[in-house]
Formats: C-alpha cells, sequence, structure tokens
C-alpha cells in the first residue's frame, strides 16, 4: 500500500490532536497535492492510497469539509466519489488542527489564517491597524484593520479599488467624480462623506455627507447623507437609514453592533484579532447579535461573545477558533 511521501510534523497539542494515522496520512497527501508540486508517480499513489481503504477516502473528504468551511481555499478534488460524511465534533477538531499542520508543512498556514496577503496594495493595514491617508486631490481616506485598496489619480480620473476591508472616506470637491470600485460594484461620489466595506462579492455602503451613488451593471442608485445599502455583483439592497453611528464607531475606538447576524459580527472581528475564526452551525451565524467590543482589546473580543450568547468558543491555537452552540 502506497505511504504519504512525507509525515506531517504538527507541533505539541496539534500532535496529541491529530495522532490518528489515517488522519495524518490523509493531510499530508492533501498537503503535497495542494501544493501542486507532486509528481505523476506521486499523483500515482495518492490515488491508490485513496482506493485502498474506505477509510481513507472518507478522512481525505473529511479533510475537504474543514478547508471548504474555511472559504480561505478551493478544496482538493478526490478521484473517486466520497463516503456519504458526518464528522462528528471530536474528528472535526481533530482533523482541522491536523489540516493546520498540514499548512504548516507546505507554507499555506499565512493563507489559510490569514487570507491573501495584499501588502503589495498602494494603500494597506494589517489586522488591528488603521491608517489615514490624504490624496493628491485633497480628499481623506481613512482604513479601518486588514484593509488594501490601490489608486488610479491621472488628469482625467479619481479612481481607487476596494481590495478588502472597509474605508471611511472624505472626498474633496473636484469636476472629476471619486470612483471606488469593489468586486460588488462601484462607488461614486462628486463631493461627500461615505463609509464602504467590501468583503468578497457583497459591500456595504453609508452615506454621512452630502451623495453618493451605488453602480452594478444594468442598475443603479443614488444616496443621500443618512442613508446606506448593501449590494452584490447582482442586486442592489432596498436604501435605508443608515445607523451611522455604529457603522462608524469603529474610527473613534469601538465596534458596535444592533441585531447583526454573528457572522456578520465574526467578520468585522476577523479584521482586528488574528486567526481564523470559524462559526461551525449555519444557524448560529445567521443569529442576531446586539453587542459592543473595545477595538484595542482584541484579546477580549470572544470572551465578550460568550458572555453574551449560548455559545461554546474553543481556541485550540492563537490562530484557529470554533464556536458552537453550546
Amino acid at each position: 500500500m502506497a505511504e504519504p511521501p512525507f509525515p506531517p510534523e504538527p507541533p505539541g497539542t496539534a500532535r496529541d490532536r491529530a495522532a490518528d494515522v489515517v488522519t495524518q496520512q490523509a493531510c499530508a497527501w492533501f498537503a503535497l497535492i495542494f501544493e501542486g508540486s507532486a509528481s505523476e508517480a506521486q499523483r500515482e499513489q495518492w490515488r491508490q492510497w485513496m482506493q485502498a481503504d474506505p477509510q481513507h477516502a472518507k478522512a481525505y473528504a473529511e479533510l475537504e469539509d474543514i478547508w471548504i468551511l474555511s472559504a480561505a481555499l478551493p478544496a482538493v478534488k478526490a478521484p473517486a466519489p466520497a463516503p456519504a460524511r458526518g464528522v462528528s465534533r471530536r474528528r472535526f477538531v481533530q482533523l482541522g488542527m491536523a489540516a493546520c499542520s498540514a499548512a504548516l508543512a507546505t507554507g499555506c498556514a499565512t493563507l489559510w489564517f490569514k487570507g491573501e496577503n495584499l501588502s503589495f496594495a498602494d494603500l494597506h493595514t494589517a489586522v488591528g491597524e488603521t491608517r489615514t491617508e490624504r490624496l493628491a486631490d485633497g480628499s481623506v481616506i481613512e482604513l479601518a484593520g486588514n484593509t488594501a485598496l490601490d489608486l488610479d489619480f491621472s488628469g482625467a480620473t479619481r479612481r481607487l479599488r476596494l481590495l478588502r476591508g472597509e474605508v471611511y472616506c472624505s472626498v474633496a470637491a473636484d469636476a472629476r467624480p471619486l470612483r471606488i470600485d469593489t468586486d460588488a460594484g462601484a462607488v461614486i461620489s462628486e463631493q461627500g462623506a461615505f463609509c464602504l466595506s467590501c468583503e468578497g462579492s457583497s459591500a456595504d455602503l453609508a452615506v454621512s455627507a452630502r451623495t453618493a451613488r451605488v453602480e452594478i451593471p444594468g442598475q443603479r442608485a443614488a444616496l443621500s447623507a443618512g442613508e446606506g445599502l448593501t449590494f452584490t455583483r447582482t442586486a442592489l439592497g432596498p436604501i435605508q437609514q443608515a445607523e451611522l453611528d455604529q457603522l462608524m464607531a469603529w474610527r473613534s475606538g469601538s465596534l458596535v453592533f444592533f441585531n447583526t447576524p454573528l457572522a456578520k459580527v465574526v467578520q468585522h472581528v476577523q479584521r482586528w484579532r488574528e486567526g481564523r475564526i470559524f462559526i461551525a452551525d449555519e444557524r448560529l451565524a445567521t443569529r442576531p447579535v446586539s453587542v459592543i467590543f473595545n477595538r484595542h482589546r482584541p484579546e477580549q473580543m470572544l470572551d465578550v461573545l460568550a458572555r453574551t450568547l449560548p455559545i461554546q468558543v474553543n481556541r485550540y491555537t492563537d490562530l484557529l477558533t470554533i464556536i458552537r452552540t453550546a
């Protein structure tokens, strides 16, 4: 029977949690195949290992589920249909820790735990950091934690691209509209102030002064001070009264949420706290939360959540936390 080409070397408690030999082998194969450095002979050995025992394919399929849950990397597909899945809590934790160990072995840990490295962007902040910049036209832009954007200021345009995160923009008056592109669509303003956040294909806009408009293919919406909306690549949400004090509280040191889905709260927390936070229960992810955090004490944020909700917060390393229903 084919053996993995290298044994993972999980540190400390990870080794204890990943003691199962089949799990270790699955993680070693997963890391090698995902990294893309496997030779054709190694890929054939991998296929033989997968087919040698149903438990091998099952362990590999469970590992895929952990990576899919992370929403950080695409799954590495097995060559044959996987057995029915049903991961126990103990198995989930064991595989999650083993996946971390395999990622460390291949250098994938930075991506998995911290997301894509966007330090090449024209303006960027690390997790927990803020930054204020005055642009060439006199506009002022404030970056929240873990935010990145590119600038394209020429004689004819004032254009930015928000790659990730959240910004507050005070737009200086100019004949050229200032445009911020995101993966969800574009925000345009001739003069005004607004808060814009974007994660993936969804974005939130709240206008605090004058006007701004949102444009996506085939649709547009104009907003005035005090209004906000959520938009995606394909749809504009309804224009609503924006809770400006809540949305912009990060600028003064707080994170404020009122009836906000837990998944969105976690998304914001991860701009200020190192590591990845996973919610293991889909229903829990949609539960509304009302809570206030001190932005300068990120290590206390999860403790506050645990006191606010009937949840169990399990920290497996400084970089991995899983939230479950208590």
